[in-house]
């Protein structure tokens, strides 16, 4: 019996690996009916072998009790004179045994019936109960997960509604954990953004009242010094007014608090018109601008203010770090679904250490190049966003072939 139950429990393990397999899912209920009415055909089985063992000892019992009578029958007709008293007594005998033998057939099957009930229960507890443990386990893992204990995962063993409960839990512990991760991150970001924020500003705002400061205590009384003062202090409050801006804009476009205003733009005429505007940036720093494209139009589906803020802070860029390259290059490629636009400048190349956090907020290739030149080091930072914002990518490589920013947009859908 036990190499019955053994071979079912394979039986039924092979069974839950081919609905895995097929992505059949058993629930719980029709498992328990499953699991019932093969304990009852165990339990039948077993009471038909019984009985039949019985059955079998009970005729050979009544097949020696009828060679007795027999004998018996033989020694009363040699005794003649006896037959009456004999005959009377193998009647009573007969009756006797006919009433033992319907006691003893209905505490035979009281017997069968209460061992079977039991045998039915226990056949049925034995198969259950790996579902008993599996409860359990689910039950401790959720209490580990209460605990804070994020890490632990319950295993899913089966496809029915515990395992369906399991697989949940797990779901639900990730995504806590996320949320958790996420508001440390939060955190140490508000941390970091109000350190910096306060470090970036005070540096030119200490500069505009140290310069003002002098000039309203009369320190300086040469008109030509105290005009050189005021002009630093407006260059200084200027750029004051840019640190404030950058991140008022960074501040919104990471947290979703801007909407987009997307329009149809053509991007041959859109970086003709940025490129434009930089031209007298690019004759000051000795820099020829060249753009080149084998497409007539390209056009995507996007907010051409945000867009325009993008180009423009790669087009700062490539003019203030690539003077010595003498030349800025901007190529518009065609692909399947996109267009990708790259802006490559041939001076100041990015070390390789650099490059992967390029796009990081206030973060500086150069950390010992002055506040007047470097900025906040939020612009690359708002342009990653606002292309993401755009569902395209951003990108860099540097190395002797210059440093190139490549921009990937999707393509307006057609109507």
């Amino acid at each position: 019996m036990h190499r019955l139950l053994k071979q079912y429990g394979e039986w039924d393990i092979k069974l839950i690996s081919y609905l895995r397999k097929r992505k059949i899912e058993e629930n719980f209920q029709t498992r328990i009916i499953r699991y019932a009415v093969f304990s009852l055909l165990i339990t039948i089985f077993v009471e038909f072998m019984v009985m039949g063992m019985i059955y079998l000892g009970s005729h050979v019992f009544e097949n020696k009790a009828t060679h007795r009578e027999q004998t018996i029958d033989m020694k009363s007709n040699m005794l003649k004179n006896s037959l009456d008293v004999n005959t009377t007594m193998m009647e009573g005998a007969n009756s006797q045994g006919q009433a033992q033998k319907e006691v003893v057939i209905i505490v035979v099957a009281i017997i069968c019936l209460v061992a079977g009930a039991i045998m039915f229960t226990c056949i049925f507890l034995f198969y259950i109960r790996r579902y008993y443990n599996y409860i359990y386990e689910i039950t401790e893992g959720i209490n580990r997960i209460a605990g804070g204990d994020f890490e632990s995962k319950i295993p899913v063993r089966y496809t029915d509604e515990l395992s369906s409960v399991a697989d949940t839990v797990n779901r639900l512990s990730v995504s806590i954990q996320k949320m958790i991760a996420m508001q440390k991150e939060n955190e140490q970001s508000k941390n970091e953004l109000i350190t910096s924020v306060a470090h970036d500003l005070r540096t030119p705002l200490t500069s505009i009242l140290g310069y003002l400061d002098l000039v309203r205590l009369g320190k300086v009384t040469d008109e030509e010094t105290k005009r050189k003062y005021i002009d630093i202090a407006y260059h200084k409050a200027k750029r004051l007014q840019n640190l404030i801006e950058d991140l008022f804009v960074y501040t919104q476009v990471s947290f979703g608090k801007i909407t987009l205003r997307n329009t149809n733009l053509d991007m041959v005429k859109f970086l003709e018109q940025i490129a434009e505007e930089f031209y007298p940036i690019f004759q000051e720093s000795n820099l020829e601008y060249t753009f080149s494209t084998e497409v007539v139009r390209a056009d995507v589906y996007g907010d051409g203010d945000l867009l325009a803020r993008v180009f423009a802070n790669l087009y700062g860029n490539a003019a203030k770090y690539g003077k010595s390259g003498e030349k800025v290059e901007a190529y518009l490629e065609e692909k399947e679904d996109t267009f990708e636009i790259r802006i490559t400048n041939y001076g100041q190349l990015i070390a390789k250490e650099d490059i992967e956090y390029i796009f990081e907020r206030f973060y500086r290739v150069d950390s010992s190049r002055s506040g007047e030149t470097g900025g906040a080091g939020l612009g690359l930072a708002i342009a990653r966003n606002i292309v993401v914002m755009h569902g395209g990518q951003i990108a860099v490589t540097s190395n002797v072939g210059g440093t190139t920013f490549t921009v990937t947009l999707n393509k307006a859908l057609q109507s």
